[in-house]
């Protein structure tokens, strides 16, 4: 013990003022591995999306629950621009808190945030439909529905983030999964009573709905996803 004090002394004082500095951040780190950045980053996700897609006590402690699943409930009973306008504004905060994330935070983001990835996907699929209406658009000019310039803004920038995060077929094999909902004009011949949504013409032709009357890239060129969103970034 008194070999290992005389050769602490014989230490130059700055030196071993380094080695102990050395020595207790070696402890920190092992304990408290350093972060790559993105625990600030997702910090500042939670507070762009504090009751939007996440919860929060407020300083009156009262809880301000998330909102972004009623609003798309209002949305899709109401189906209306008035109905849906809180939600797809909802829609887009959430994409553009995303979107101001180092994307290498992508992964540690969905990870924490679970509700984010199925939020996007919903807001977007939702628009699609709102935008294709209850038949198929006849023109391009009529293929954003009464989508406003907002609302296609959010529209491309959570379709862009899940291209990203879910990678480019499988959110190739999403969008296929929407293009089989988009509805097709009801048969003249049918009595407004027999018409429910479970008897629903399709419109997109595929093993699944022979009868439809689109192939898939007539369903891309009517329906948004064939919308230029590099205008929209």
């Amino acid at each position: 013990m008194a070999q290992i004090d005389d050769l602490i002394q014989k230490i130059p004082r700055p030196v071993f003022v380094v080695v102990v500095l050395v020595i207790a951040l070696a402890v920190i780190v092992s304990q408290n591995p350093l972060s790559d950045g993105c625990n600030v980053e997702i910090a500042n996700f939670d507070k762009n999306v504090r009751g939007t897609l996440v919860g929060y006590r407020m300083a009156s402690k009262k809880i301000q629950y998330a909102q972004i699943d009623n609003l798309r409930d209002i949305c899709k009973d109401g189906n209306s621009q008035g109905s849906c306008e809180d939600y797809f504004k909802g829609i887009r905060k959430i994409a553009d808190a995303m979107r101001n994330t180092p994307e290498k935070c992508y992964p540690l983001l969905s990870q924490e945030y679970v509700k984010l990835i199925p939020a996007l996907q919903h807001g977007i699929k939702i628009m699609a439909l709102t935008a294709w209406g209850i038949k198929p658009p006849e023109n391009l000019a009529q293929r954003l529905g009464w989508l406003t310039e907002s609302d296609i803004y959010g529209f491309c920038r959570a379709k862009d983030l899940l291209i990203k995060t879910l990678g480019a077929e499988s959110f190739k094999n999403y969008r296929m999964s929407i293009y089989q909902e988009f509805p097709n004009e009801w048969p003249k011949n049918m009595s407004l009573e027999k018409r429910s949504e479970a008897n629903r013409p399709r419109a997109l032709r595929y093993a699944g709905n022979p009868s439809g009357a689109l192939d898939e890239k007539d369903i891309y060129e009517k329906s948004i996803f064939s919308l230029r969103c590099d205008l929209y970034q």
